[in-house]
């Protein structure tokens, strides 16, 4: 129950809450305006292609499912193969349609079709001409496959269609004709139900004019329309909710940190904020007893968390200064077609950098946490960093540089966690490219010294400052005084360090380097014997 608690206290699950909320009340939103807009279109226009995409339904006769019903432009009606009706849409279909009729419908997965025309005879009467026609192949020229002539009373005086008919009645002539009560366009359809019995489906389509589909697409749009405000409504009201959560949430906090900024004291019951600022808190309240123990080491520690969040504002908002501004550019098409890719790269890359800052910080404060736990193998550091640049050859070789190995030829065991080590090796080598002119040759190097497993990487690149060197492996310190360049996060050397540490090692920068190196790093991890 204690966990559960916890767990419900917990700022991350206050935030899946709402996601989850959040994504449930918008995709039943967008279905429900999605069912209301289908209805609508379906109410209003129903064609045969929709009425085929029910299929399966037709099929297994789930009548039911099929929105014809709803339609005002369409109805079906079903015979089984002894005429008697399985489903009409509506009454009027059902009472105009029958099953006699069926010959004289046109078969829609049919190429064939009827056609009439009118002859005037010498005597002043009038003959009727009927055509069977079909398609065949791409011709676009009917082939007749059978005709009959009727006199004006519509008896068959000729021809081999309809041979079981003497006369057509007035309504069978006039589905041939295509006149009809209808106002539309009748089509059947034959097809085997789930038992295998025959069923034939009449389709009725009734004519509609543009006006009347321009005002149904209107009432769609419309939907849609109401249907995207709710989801922006929707998103504002979370938004709003969310924001007044969270500040609530870890308010106590903040007062008390507003409190301790006007020198009262105050006291906050780490049970009151979520779970995960708990240990900030009990971290906050031993920092606050350490600061009033000594003025100097407060204001010191001060300057220290000042400089931190001006270096990591200073280093994203470069970055996200020019997404911004590239993006706004963009988007109201200010940029010119020929520099278009190029403002897009633009913003890639920045993205990139401003992505793997916040990787880098995100790794940095994990490794500075003192729980963080190292995943340590036993692993031969010379074959792992052997292997590591052979990996690496043809991406150094493609930009440029050059490389020269000088490693043992004997195993060098050590207990290592072999991500934190190649992120390591990643992180001098990237820094040997990015700050080095092409042509730059990266030295590596592996020896055993006593008990130590040392390894020197170095090149003969342009060096770094004196004033730099000082202080590199502080966090936010690049090659470039200005801190403008966008070429690195300033973590790198901080979290290689780091890491070198958590192994019980040492990472120093030689100065004055060894020639041919203008700059030389060594490390040194001990070699402990139960290994």
């Amino acid at each position: 129950m204690k966990k559960i608690s916890q767990v419900r206290k917990s700022l991350l699950f206050s935030c899946a809450v709402y996601f989850v909320c959040y994504t449930l009340i918008i995709i039943l939103v967008y279905f429900a305006f999605a069912h209301l807009a289908n209805q609508k279109m379906s109410e209003s226009v129903f064609t045969i292609e929709d009425l085929f995409s029910y299929e399966e339904d037709l099929i297994q006769e789930n009548y039911a499912r099929i929105p014809a019903k709803n339609s005002k432009t369409s109805a079906i009606i079903i015979f089984d193969k002894n005429g008697r009706i399985q489903y009409a849409s509506n009454q009027t279909i059902s009472e105009k349609i029958f099953f006699q009729d069926l010959d004289m419908v046109e078969d829609y997965n049919s190429s064939s079709f009827f056609e009439v025309l009118q002859n005037a005879e010498t005597d002043g009467s009038v003959a009727y001409t009927v055509y069977l026609n079909s398609y065949d192949g791409d011709d676009m020229i009917p082939t007749i496959l059978d005709y009959c002539v009727l006199d004006e009373e519509y008896r068959i005086v000729e021809g081999g269609l309809f041979p079981d008919q003497e006369f057509l009645t007035q309504r069978e002539f006039e589905l041939l004709s295509g006149i009809s009560g209808f106002n539309g366009t009748l089509v059947k359809h034959v097809y085997q139900n789930k038992d295998g019995e025959e069923r034939t489906l009449v389709f009725l389509s009734t004519s509609i004019s543009d006006k009347q589909y321009s005002r149904i697409v209107e009432s769609v749009n419309m939907i849609w329309f109401v249907g995207i405000l709710s989801v922006f409504l929707i998103i504002i009201v979370f938004a709003v909710l969310f924001f007044r959560r969270i500040k609530k949430r870890i308010s106590p906090l903040n007062q008390t940190i507003a409190s301790y900024q006007k020198g009262k004291a105050a006291e906050i019951d780490p049970s009151a904020v979520p779970s995960e600022f708990r240990e900030t808190v009990c971290s906050f309240k031993n920092l606050v007893e350490e600061l009033e123990r000594t003025r100097e080491e407060k204001e010191t520690l001060y300057k220290e968390k000042q400089k931190l969040i001006v270096d990591i504002s200073h280093d994203l908002k470069t970055p996200l200064t020019v997404i911004q501004g590239y993006a706004k550019a963009l988007s109201e098409r200010r940029v010119p077609a020929e520099k278009q890719d190029a403002y897009i790269e633009s913003i890639f890359n920045k993205s990139t950098l401003a992505a793997d800052m916040v990787n880098d910080l995100f790794m940095f404060t994990q490794m500075e946490h003192p729980n963080y736990q190292l995943h340590l193998e036993k692993t031969d550091f010379n074959e792992f960093v052997k292997s590591f640049f052979a990996e690496k050859y043809m991406e150094i070789a493609e930009d440029g540089f050059q490389i020269s190995a000088d490693m043992e030829d004997f195993p060098i065991t050590l207990m290592l966690d072999r991500r934190l080590m190649r992120r390591l090796l990643e992180n001098l080598l990237s820094n040997a490219i990015k700050y080095n002119n092409k042509g730059t040759t990266i030295y590596i190097a592996m020896k055993k010294r006593d008990s130590d497993a040392v390894m020197t990487i170095a090149d003969d690149g342009v060096g770094i400052p004196e004033g730099i060197a000082q202080n590199l492996f502080r966090p936010f310190v690049t090659g470039n005084h200005a801190r403008t360049t966008g070429k690195g996060t300033g973590l790198g050397l901080s979290i290689a360090q780091r890491i070198v540490q958590m192994h019980h090692g040492s990472m120093e920068l030689v100065r004055p380097p060894h020639k041919p190196y203008h700059t030389e790093f060594c490390i040194r991890i001990p070699i402990q014997e139960n290994e």
